[in-house]
């Protein structure tokens, strides 16, 4: 299939197509955005944004079309400005091409099933180079919208011979036209899920004299239940890493939630009130949520005194910290208390430990022992890493390239905090 150029402009108020930007970036004269014009490219960009370069299910949908109809070719094509893409295509390799010359854009102006018999004979299209060159002769096009109506894009059909759609044919197409409709539409959704939860995280990480902290989290889906969070305050680094039993939407939700409880106690943490008292008070908040949910949630908190480095600590139930020393060698800090959300009468306690010159505190979530050549004996494989990084911006490096090298089945999160060792 070959780039195709529409015949007629379009005047659907929905449509961009009504006036397009010279070729030095500027608009035409007379060209003015509408608001309509804007609400149409702010949903095109959401799925956009989303869809990237393509995606199994639509490359699915669009081999299950070719075979269906027996056509020359089948695309699902998305609109952005002036540019016309297919993140998935049928017997073409064409994927990016100017707007004004798809049949598409006509489809999207009158946002209602188009079907070309034969565009030789169509005064909108008869120009067209593919046409007059016998490339594409019949071409049936759905629109595909978002949410709120607005029409994003296009299932589409070609064929290089004439040919008809009868009505089984149209609401087969209608359809799979439904089927694209969801999955970008779900795939919008849970982008900007992902969006929203990425941005909960902290936005920059600490440095602070000799220390250094920073985290990842990595979900195995879209969105997940792992979360970290770090902050100072009076001198003392408050941090923690959960993870909520689950993964997907749900977990998200109730991590979110968690993560939120736990920040509230930042100003009490940082001016020493007892880890084990602020814990069981976020545990008992939670408790509800969690029991409604089925669910429970792992853990690992502490605070840092960036003065000396002695630090307060609570492990419920996570058992994933360790400090590792300049010699190789680590402290693994595990406690004996349940994670939150297991009984509603539990307690949760303070231990103490320091973190001295030269030592890197760790914590992870069991979705990096998915990483690891020995998962059940974790350490001795994870304190080699740390102690071959120079930073925790190098050690999160590492964690995400074996994530890419051995997808992991859960949420990676790593949060480490580096204390340079004293000159001497």
């Amino acid at each position: 299939m070959q780039d195709e150029r529409q015949g007629t402009p379009s005047t659907h108020p929905g449509s961009t197509a009504s006036g397009h930007d010279g070729e030095d970036g500027h608009d035409e004269p007379g060209r003015h955005d509408e608001p309509g014009d804007v609400a149409l490219q702010r949903a095109v960009d959401g799925v956009s944004d989303v869809v990237g370069s393509g995606s199994e299910q639509l490359d699915r949908i669009t081999r299950v079309a070719r075979k269906l109809f027996r056509v020359t070719a089948t695309s699902i094509t998305l609109f952005d400005r002036d540019r016309a893409w297919l993140p998935s295509a049928q017997g073409t390799d064409l994927r990016t091409l100017p707007r004004s010359q798809t049949f598409c854009d006509t489809t999207q102006a009158l946002g209602d099933l188009l079907v070309v018999h034969d565009a030789r004979d169509d005064e909108r299209f008869a120009d067209l180079d593919i046409v007059r060159d016998g490339g594409i002769v019949f071409y049936a096009g759905h629109p595909l919208t978002d949410h709120l109506g607005n029409v994003v894009g296009t299932l589409c059909l070609f064929d290089d011979a004439p040919r008809d759609l009868d009505e089984e044919g149209r609401a087969d197409l209608a359809d799979l036209a439904a089927w694209a409709q969801h999955e970008l539409v779900s795939s919008t959704e849970m982008g900007q899920a992902r969006e929203v939860q990425a941005s909960l995280l902290p936005a920059e990480p600490v440095s602070h004299g000799p220390w250094r902290a920073a985290g990842t989290c990595l979900p195995a889906l879209a969105v997940g239940g792992d979360f970290f969070d770090h902050g100072v305050g009076s001198g003392v680094l408050h941090l923690g890493v959960g993870d909520v039993m689950g993964k997907g939407t749900s977990a998200a939700l109730l991590g979110a939630g968690a993560r939120a409880a736990i920040r509230s106690t930042h100003a009490a943490v940082t001016a020493g009130a007892d880890l084990g008292v602020t814990a069981t008070q976020v545990a008992r908040s939670l408790t509800p949520d969690l029991e409604r949910a089925g669910a429970f949630l792992t853990v690992f908190e502490a605070a840092v005194d960036l003065d000396d480095g002695y630090t307060r600590w609570v492990d419920a139930g996570s058992g994933l910290a360790a400090v590792v020393h300049p010699d190789g060698s680590w402290t693994t800090l595990t406690g004996q208390d349940r994670p939150f959300g297991v009984f509603p009468d539990d307690h949760w306690s303070e231990h103490t430990t320091t973190v001295g010159p030269g030592d890197r505190l760790v914590v992870i979530s069991d979705g990096v022992l998915d990483l690891l050549d020995a998962p059940e004996t974790p350490w001795p494989e994870l304190a080699r890493l740390v102690r071959a990084e120079e930073s925790p911006d190098g050690l999160l490096d590492a964690v995400r390239r074996l994530a890419r090298e051995r997808t992991p089945l859960d949420d990676v999160t790593v949060l480490a905090v580096f204390r340079q060792a004293e000159e001497g």
